[in-house]
């Protein structure tokens, strides 16, 4: 019995769906996520059928080069022009591989360009020491993905399924740290909660299974249930609450389930303590939370000595509302709701799609049933703001929330 193999299985299996289920906005997140499912399935097709299939193999690759890509800032002018070219060529290439093996060559080449990238980007981020780890690990992951599919058989196929199944562990912890950290919040709990609530589910049925069977596709199967049920818990809990419950008993359900899930999140950190930059994008990350309560929960400026409530979903609301006063100071001298001059664009940056949670690109079913300066304030951004200019906005206008909430108090 391979429990070796089974024991790399479960993990990457664990730690690819913890990271989708944080239900996270980065594709970096999401796409390493994938990569570590594509890896999973690729060890279980082994040890079922004691084969490779090339095309699986390729996926964590593929799908990491993608996320190192979206590491790129936003405001770098070759991001957008490079992430389409991973898109567009990445299935063409699978394809080719396919037919020539060798063309895995070029797969390698771009994890190795990847890899000298969030090097390049460990000089300039915030992040340096992260990203300059994140870049290590990188180059192992092209090294064990070049022997794992490059025909040139100089290891076993289960050495190099064993050596990738090492690197994207490691990458996957390493961008899960990078993921929480940017959002402020505190990981370890969390992630060892999970870790340890998974693990031990489906091990206590594998145990039992192993009794009467040692078949490794029921073994597998058991070990996939197990842990997918246990991280996707809140998930299916919802569709469950959907089913059997009220629209308002439901709703009211899953905000204290989410809540509750996102406490061990919650940062120890004291704002005070910050500086200006680290303080500013904290900030920018409780306003892009606005609408969305437990997330705002875990934000370390609930600890604003401004903000006296002892519940966390009601320290929450404070931020919330601390932050919408902010907002409003934004706003120009004037009777209407809605502008576009320049003196109007900080306040239109935040107070629209965050306040109001408009979505400025995106043409909403219920358009007509919106009041006119929100339809106003949408036709304005779709056909005057390019989203990268509504981004910078944005961010200047954190800055600006940011020095008026430490002013306050903070």
């Amino acid at each position: 019995m391979p429990y070796t193999e089974l024991f790399f299985f479960g993990f990457t299996l664990w730690l690819g769906a913890y990271l989708l289920a944080r239900d996270s906005q980065k594709p970096t997140v999401q796409l390493t996520g994938w990569g570590l499912l594509a890896y999973a399935l690729a060890l279980a097709i082994q040890i079922i059928f004691d084969r490779s299939i090339l095309l699986i193999l390729l996926a964590p690759a593929l799908l990491w080069i993608g996320a190192a890509l979206h590491l790129l800032p936003e405001e770098n002018q070759t991001r957008q022009t490079l992430i389409r070219t991973w898109a567009v060529v990445s299935i063409p290439l699978a394809i080719l591989t396919l037919v020539n093996a060798w063309f895995a060559a070029l797969v390698v080449l771009a994890l190795m360009f990847c890899a000298g990238m969030v090097a390049k980007l460990a000089i300039r981020s915030q992040f340096k020491n992260t990203f300059a780890l994140l870049a290590v690990i990188a180059l192992f992951v092209t090294l064990s993905a070049g022997l794992l599919i490059l025909p040139l058989n100089w290891i076993p196929l289960s050495w190099g399924m064993a050596l990738l199944g090492f690197d994207l562990i490691f990458l996957g912890v390493t961008v899960t740290a990078w993921d929480a950290f940017d959002e402020g919040e505190s990981i370890r709990a969390h992630l060892v909660r999970s870790l340890i609530s998974a693990f031990y589910y489906s091990g206590t049925l594998v145990l039992i299974a192993s009794f009467f069977s040692k078949d490794p596709t029921l073994l597998l199967t058991l070990i996939t249930f197990g842990i997918l049920t246990q991280t996707f818990s809140n998930a299916l809990q919802s569709l469950l609450d959907k089913l059997t419950l009220s629209p308002q008993l439901n709703e009211e359900r899953q905000s204290l389930r989410q809540a509750a899930d996102a406490l061990p999140l919650l940062s120890p950190l004291e704002p005070a303590s910050v500086n200006e930059e680290q303080f500013t994008r904290l900030t920018r990350r409780a306003l892009s939370h606005l609408g969305d309560l437990p997330k705002l929960a875990t934000n370390p400026l609930t600890n604003l000595s401004s903000i006296k409530e002892s519940n966390p979903l009601d320290r929450a609301h404070a931020l919330k509302s601390l932050l919408i006063q902010s907002i409003q100071k934004l706003k120009p001298q004037s009777a209407a709701e809605f502008g576009t001059t320049d003196e109007w664009r900080y306040y239109n940056s935040l107070h629209f799609p965050y306040v109001l949670g408009l979505k400025p690109y995106t043409r909403r079913a219920d358009y007509d049933s919106l009041n006119e300066a929100s339809r106003a304030a949408l036709d304005w951004f779709q056909t005057s703001v390019p989203e990268r200019t509504l981004h910078n906005w944005q961010n200047t206008a954190a800055k600006l929330i940011a020095e008026d909430i430490r002013r306050a108090g903070g």
